[in-house]
């Protein structure tokens, strides 16, 4: 009762929120106008900043320097054209006027002149169009040629000098038009700049005012505030004991949870709550000395999830290897809530190691062929995207590899026979090479090899290395018989911006040569 008679009081005391409203939007408009001051220092700061800045607007010097490189072409045009000059002067020359010529293409300026001068468009574009067509007629080898252009550029050029001095002109009108409207913008910042300190230094006066006027209120009204802290002590006393009845349920239930569970605070040094096994995973010797850090195996795995978390995500289902003592593999699931004040994760750890070994075994299952322990085509595919997703411009070749009248091996020995040969077979591809999973099988007795970082001439070398192998390596099987094999290998090298299965058609097409051209050999181009 005491507690409701002095809010009461306090209530009467302090002013409704009706009669603060002026407070507010004079702080509100002071907050507005201090912005609006800060915009327009920032604006005079940077067109200052633009106006100070050498070579703003150098269209005028890229002007002078165009004209006088195309006096210089004109001059070593006739030059050329008289026998003086050899056709690679002119080639240069053609070049630098062109360099000069590009910034011109490309600038703005123009568009500041207050009556549009179409002429200076048409100028531009006519000398870029017609040193593009004498830059591709322009050979320094065929001299007699390069000396007849070389009359016509200088003739050309020679009507282009009222034209270049018009271009001059309108840059320089240009660039004194637009720093003229540069300045005129800043001119006019200025102004209201003004303007806006002086509403703000009348906004600051006012509200100065409001704040005496709200310091003599604010002592009236400490005597009561003094009576209501003591009832708020004790409400907070009894909120204190609701909160640790609360933290005691939520202990029992978390030591209910089937799996693993930590609270802790978001600051990660405050650990309210963390299971048994968790603690002992983490080899820590106390809930105080937990940390999730030490829980995680892989640091990198342990800053995701935390920045995650960071940024308020909810985490459902995040895989993560756990213990670094005896690592498994575990499903988190993570929420942030509330532990009084305090913000906090409630973090879940299930153990799907078991799950996990399963699925890998599937994957291995999905990616090898079963009856050489290869990698089939997908998982071959697979695994050279990853390498060109490392260095997309590196080179890689890959080789198409047959075994020669495979047929008859079945037919002569029965089918176990030559499963057991292209199980040898299998075997003799993948020592050769550094990567096994970029050695496949990719039909019955086809085989494909990919070799990342090598040119065609290198996997040349591969192949004809292979070839050797198999055919002064007689298979010696454990079902009886001594085959002797060959292959037919086609090579192919990537070519840019090619995909792997038109690298791979040419490839097979190769081999289909090879095959047909007589078979035990490597065929690397298409006759």
């Amino acid at each position: 009762m005491a507690t409701r008679r002095t809010a009461a009081a306090l209530k009467a005391a302090v002013p409704d929120g009706g009669r603060h409203w002026h407070a507010l939007a004079l702080m509100l408009l002071a907050g507005i106008m201090m912005g609006v001051a800060l915009a327009g220092l920032r604006t005079v700061a940077d067109r200052g900043q633009e106006f100070s800045s050498p070579g703003r607007y150098n269209e005028v010097w890229q002007s002078y320097s165009l004209s006088r490189q195309v006096m210089n072409l004109a001059a070593t045009a006739d030059a050329v054209a008289s026998g003086v000059e050899p056709p690679i002067r002119l080639k240069l020359r053609l070049g630098v006027m062109r360099t000069a010529l590009l910034p011109l293409l490309k600038t703005q300026i123009f568009e500041e002149l207050n009556a549009q001068r179409p002429q200076i468009q048409a100028t531009l574009a006519h000398l870029d169009q017609t040193t593009r067509r004498w830059d591709r007629e322009l050979s320094w080898q065929d001299v007699a040629a390069s000396r007849r252009l070389a009359a016509t550029i200088a003739a050309d050029l020679s009507d282009e000098e009222p034209d270049l001095h018009a271009l001059i002109v309108a840059a320089n009108i240009a660039v004194a038009t637009h720093s003229d409207r540069q300045r005129q913008a800043l001119q006019r910042t200025f102004h209201w700049l003004s303007l806006a300190l002086l509403l703000l230094a009348a906004g600051c006066a006012l509200l100065a005012l409001k704040i005496i006027l709200d310091q003599r209120r604010a002592r009236r009204l400490a005597n009561d505030l003094h009576q209501l802290n003591l009832s708020l002590e004790r409400r907070i006393q009894e909120r204190t004991q609701a909160l640790r009845d609360r933290e005691a349920l939520l202990q029992t239930i978390l030591d209910s949870s089937p799996s693993d569970v930590t609270l802790i605070g978001a600051d990660q040094q405050q650990v309210f709550y963390v299971s048994d096994s968790l603690l002992i995973q983490s080899g820590a010797e106390h809930a105080s000395r937990f940390s999730l850090a030490a829980l995680f195996v892989d640091p990198a795995e342990h800053a995701r999830f935390v920045a995650r978390l960071e940024r308020g995500e909810l985490i459902y289902q995040m895989e993560a290897r756990l213990c670094p003592k005896a690592p498994y593999w575990a499903l988190l699931n993570a929420r942030q809530l509330q532990v009084g004040e305090q913000p906090a994760w409630l973090v879940w750890c299930f153990d799907i190691t078991q799950r996990r070994r399963q699925q890998e075994r599937l994957t291995r299952r999905a990616d090898t062929d079963d009856l050489t322990g290869l990698s089939n085509r997908r998982a071959l595919l697979k695994a050279t995207v990853k390498h060109l997703r490392r260095r997309r411009d590196m080179a890689l070749s890959v080789l198409l590899i047959d075994i020669d009248h495979f047929k008859r091996v079945n037919d002569a020995h029965g089918h176990d026979v030559g499963d057991e040969a292209l199980r040898v077979v299998a075997n003799q591809l993948r020592s050769a090479v550094r990567d096994p999973l970029l050695v496949g099988r990719v039909g019955g007795e086809e085989f494909a090899v990919v070799l990342p970082e090598t040119p065609l001439a290198e996997a040349v070398t591969v192949a004809e290395r292979l070839c050797r192998l198999v055919a002064t390596t007689p298979l010696a099987l454990a079902s009886g018989p001594v085959l002797a094999l060959t292959l037919s290998i086609g090579a192919a090298e990537r070519r840019p911006r090619e995909s792997l299965k038109q690298m791979m058609r040419r490839a097979d097409r190769h081999l289909y040569q090879a095959k047909h051209s007589g078979r035990d050999r490597v065929v690397q181009s298409e006759g």
